[in-house]
């Protein structure tokens, strides 16, 4: 097998984000090297805690570089999702086994230097995963753009193309939270790739798959997993009549595993700023015939049976 492809995660840590952090580090393809946090589904304190706990559950053999980044958006005020993942970013779940921190593993407080000390360092082989909103991205880009630049390629997991959205009726969740931090990053000239709600709410976990992994495996991860979903399941029955979730960010992780899971094209994409009406809305141009590499490439199709056949092959 070829060297592990070095994986940044920047992440507001709530449950899918601790599902995408498990698959990561269960995929023999990735390293994990380094994470980064933001405030978005929680607080960036509580999404730091819950990396830590996340990290303490699996215990790597080289822990990553966790580094704090950003506590607001870049111009508007912080909104967070406790209906949806908890006051705490995982509905208030105890993991066993998860108290004690690792001698080696210490945080540090500034995400955009470690982003771009990373990119410095890996070059092209790096890959940048962003499943938050992509105010520590934006920072980076207004910091030193040709450094960040250097990365091999960014995904982010946001954006509803075609869809509507999930907060209020156009606009992803990750984009409303900070919407001039992601049209920063988007029309910045990065090797972008786009994970909008057009592809990842097509991919459900149902609540029974993976307490069945659970009981079949024994795994401490999977029943842990269950645990810290729980509430997130409940919050789908209750919305949206079905006991599961969606895998938001999990995609975005399986999109550097297995490229193939997904049919993109390149657009050209603005998101709005301004209109209390329409705050994150993402208004994409698709290039239908070209290969620019200016414009962001948007996922418009997953293989969904394959997707969902890996991600649990994998927490165990």
């Amino acid at each position: 097998m070829p060297h592990p492809l070095p994986l940044l995660i920047d992440t507001d840590c709530g449950v899918d984000d601790a599902l995408a952090l498990a698959f990561a580090f269960r995929s023999p393809e990735l390293s994990v090297e380094f994470i980064t946090t933001v405030a978005g589904n929680v607080g960036v304190s509580h999404c730091t805690r819950n990396v830590l706990r996340i990290v303490r559950l699996l215990q790597p053999a080289t822990p990553p570089v966790i580094a704090r980044g950003a506590k607001r958006p870049l111009k508007k005020k912080l909104l967070t999702a406790p209906e949806v993942h908890g006051v705490d970013g995982f509905g208030g779940t105890t993991i066993r086994g998860t108290r004690f921190l690792p001698a080696s593993l210490r945080v540090g407080r500034n995400a955009v230097k470690t982003i771009l000390d990373a990119c410095r360092h890996h070059g092209s082989r790096l890959t940048i995963v962003a499943v938050g909103p992509l105010t520590n991205l934006a920072l980076a880009v207004k910091s030193n753009r040709r450094l960040l630049a250097r990365a091999g390629r960014i995904i982010t997991m946001g954006g509803a193309m075609r869809v509507p959205g999930n907060t209020g009726p156009v606009a992803e969740f990750n984009y409303f939270v900070d919407p001039e931090a992601a049209d920063i990053v988007l029309n910045a000239g990065l090797p972008v790739t786009v994970i909008p709600l057009d592809v990842t709410e097509q991919c459900v976990l149902l609540a029974q798959d993976l307490r069945d992994v659970a009981v079949r495996t024994g795994s401490r991860l999977a029943r842990a997993m269950v645990a810290v979903t729980r509430s997130y399941m409940k919050y789908h029955v209750r919305t949206e009549g079905f006991d599961g979730g969606y895998l938001h960010d999990p995609l975005a992780v399986a999109a550097v595993v297995d490229p193939g899971l997904l049919t993109t094209l390149p657009a050209q994409i603005r998101v709005e700023c301004e209109s209390p009406l329409t705050r994150g809305m993402t208004v994409a141009t698709f290039s239908y015939g070209t290969r620019s590499s200016v414009f962001p490439r948007v996922a418009i199709g997953v293989d969904q049976a394959r997707f969902k056949r890996l991600f649990l092959e994998r927490i165990v």
